[in-house]
């Protein structure tokens, strides 16, 4: 699969379990993805808690500032990634971090809305 543009989670997943060789996140996704890829840079300890944390989270669809704040504490990342994370999924997340590198990406600015470049790593085909 060559480009592909995506605005919703479930397009990303489709394009990413398609093996896109360029994937187009725009809008709100777009900024949630780009915050939540900051985990790529935490140990494999953080991560692990991370999952561990939000698997254990109430599940009312998002978690909230009381419960990604111990976590933030522990792991030493941000709480909005913290909450990226948890709106998009750590395994898909995981996914992108392993298989995919950011080119581009340019925030909201008037009316033009996000957008995050991705394209998948020559090392992961």
């Amino acid at each position: 699969m060559g480009q592909v543009t995506v605005r919703t989670k479930d397009e990303l997943k489709n394009a990413v379990d398609a093996k896109a060789e360029r994937i187009i996140v725009k809008g709100e996704l777009a900024e949630k993805l780009n915050t939540g890829l900051k985990i790529k840079k935490a140990s494999k300890w953080a991560i692990g808690l991370l999952a561990a944390s939000l698997g254990a989270a109430p599940f009312t669809g998002g978690i909230s500032v009381a419960v990604a704040a111990p976590i933030a504490t522990l792991t030493g990342i941000e709480i909005v990634a913290i909450i990226a994370v948890a709106a998009i999924g750590i395994a898909l997340i995981l996914l992108i971090c392993r298989e995919y590198k950011k080119v581009t990406f340019r925030g909201k600015k008037g009316d033009m809305e996000a957008e995050l470049e991705l394209e998948r790593d020559a090392a992961s085909s």
